[in-house]
């Protein structure tokens, strides 16, 4: 029997409707809920991301504010840009695009947010906090992830959760976020890899949840007969044909397509439940974003 793929779509308009009525309960209250984005320069991925802030922006209703320096801005300079958003009533969450230029330190940048509107949980304060249990913001894709779990009602105390990846931004902050939920939880790496352990730990998990940024790394081999499978994975990769050949587009360029961490066809016959790529996490992640930018919009205005 094929798993159940979670419909996390579905789940995130729920969610957006949820936002919607809060931003329009404190507008009439005459608060303004609000991102900005900092993006240095011109880098593809992060300009990417921008233009999918700002238009989940423009469909909430939300203000939206595009700080964008030129990729020769002094690190002061980019510093004062921030610390002008600290001040600014209209902006409610500040969200750092990187990679930042090299003569740019992330951390300089970061640690100049306002503390209330680090909506992506960098600042090394909220994530300290984080770990303590004492939550402002989670880091979106992680809490996309626990939201998921929730509302299949995974009940974590004990449960045997296993995380791929081990980044700042994802891998270590979910470990965390299910720990302090009383999960048995193991955060598996690159080096778990290369010691070729990486089965040993993923094949006990009842909670897979994979942040490689490796497509196809997770096969049916290394997953539990039954297992909730998480892919935060996203990766582009050629289209092939029957015979393992790029399928070619209409000016003769290989066609490529989005997939996630784990070989979704093989792995859903084997799993219990799992996330697609696309149309999974990512998703979610946004209205993480967004919930953390209403709660912030709040503690700006005593309302939390």
């Amino acid at each position: 029997m094929s798993a159940k793929v979670i419909d996390c779509v579905a789940i995130a308009e729920e969610i957006k409707k949820e936002l919607m009525s809060d931003i329009e309960g404190l507008k009439k209250k005459g608060i303004s809920v609000g991102i900005a984005t900092v993006l240095v320069g011109d880098d593809f991925g992060a300009r990417m991301y921008r233009g999918q802030i700002e238009k989940f922006c423009q469909e909430m209703g939300v203000e939206y504010t595009n700080a964008n320096p030129s990729s020769d801005a002094s690190e002061a300079d980019v510093v004062k840009v921030v610390e002008e958003l600290n001040e600014n009533d209209k902006v409610s969450g500040i969200i750092p695009l990187r990679p930042f230029p090299e003569h740019i330190s992330d951390y300089a940048i970061i640690n100049t947010i306002e503390l209330n509107k680090d909506i992506d949980c960098f600042h090394p304060y909220n994530m300290g906090k984080l770990t303590l249990g004492e939550i402002t913001f989670a880091p979106a894709t992680p809490a996309a992830c626990i939201e998921i779990m929730d509302r299949e009602k995974v009940n974590f105390e004990g449960a045997e959760i296993v995380v791929v990846g081990h980044s700042n931004i994802v891998g270590k902050p979910i470990s965390i976020l299910c720990l302090n939920r009383n999960a048995t939880t193991s955060t598996t790496h690159i080096f778990t890899s290369m010691a070729k352990n990486l089965e040993k730990h993923t094949t006990g998990a009842d909670i897979l949840i994979v942040a490689a940024g490796k497509a196809n790394l997770i096969t049916p081999a290394q997953v539990k007969e039954g297992a909730f499978v998480i892919d935060v994975g996203i990766n582009r990769v050629k289209v092939l044909d029957e015979n393992g050949e790029p399928v070619l587009n209409e000016k003769g360029k290989p066609k490529t397509k989005t997939v996630g961490d784990v070989d979704f066809d093989a792995v859903k016959e084997k799993a219990g439940k799992i996330t697609p790529v696309p149309g999974g996490v990512g998703a979610i992640t946004n209205m993480m974003l967004m919930r953390n930018t209403v709660k912030a919009a709040k503690v700006q205005h005593g309302l939390e």
